[in-house]
């Protein structure tokens, strides 16, 4: 018997730290703020504002490089998805060859070129029902390594 309610006791322990590790997002989304100390809590800059809309919006940096996260669908201060989007302004633009080249050999991280042909990328998330914490640090470490990955393929380093 003792031996029966110990291994309950350990079965319940990694029950719970395994339900801890798999922390649900709300099913209306993430507000502005929970993403800001989501990302301050992984060691990153979050300065938090509002977009035109009135929106959150938050302004960020990883790799060296200055990113936004945009919020969609919300509905009062939850939102069921974010955008990070990073722009660069290159002297010359990209040429459109170039854009369509990642566009073609990458998943994920989708480039598109702005009138004067400077490039922005950006990585869509949807951050609602069913979402967990993990799967959100998944994505934004695809994220931050396609970032990279990309100012790499335009020369911006």
């Amino acid at each position: 018997m003792k031996f029966a309610v110990a291994g309950l006791a350990v079965a319940a322990a990694v029950f719970a730290a395994g339900t801890a590790s798999a922390a649900t997002i709300h099913d209306g989304g993430m507000t502005g703020p929970e993403v800001a100390a989501w990302l301050k809590d992984k060691g990153y800059r979050a300065e938090l504002s509002k977009d035109d809309a009135g929106d959150p919006m938050i302004d960020s940096a990883a790799e060296g490089i200055n990113f936004k996260v945009y919020f969609y669908d919300c509905e009062g201060p939850r939102c069921k998805a974010i955008q990070f989007s990073a722009g660069f302004d290159l002297k010359n633009g990209l040429s459109l060859a170039k854009a369509n080249e990642w566009n073609r050999k990458n998943r994920y991280l989708k480039v598109y070129l702005d009138d004067d042909s400077d490039p922005y990328v950006q990585y869509d998330v949807n951050v609602n029902a069913g979402r967990t914490m993990s799967g959100l640090d998944d994505d934004f470490s695809v994220w931050t390594g396609m970032l990279g990955d990309f100012a790499e393929f335009i020369d911006w380093r």
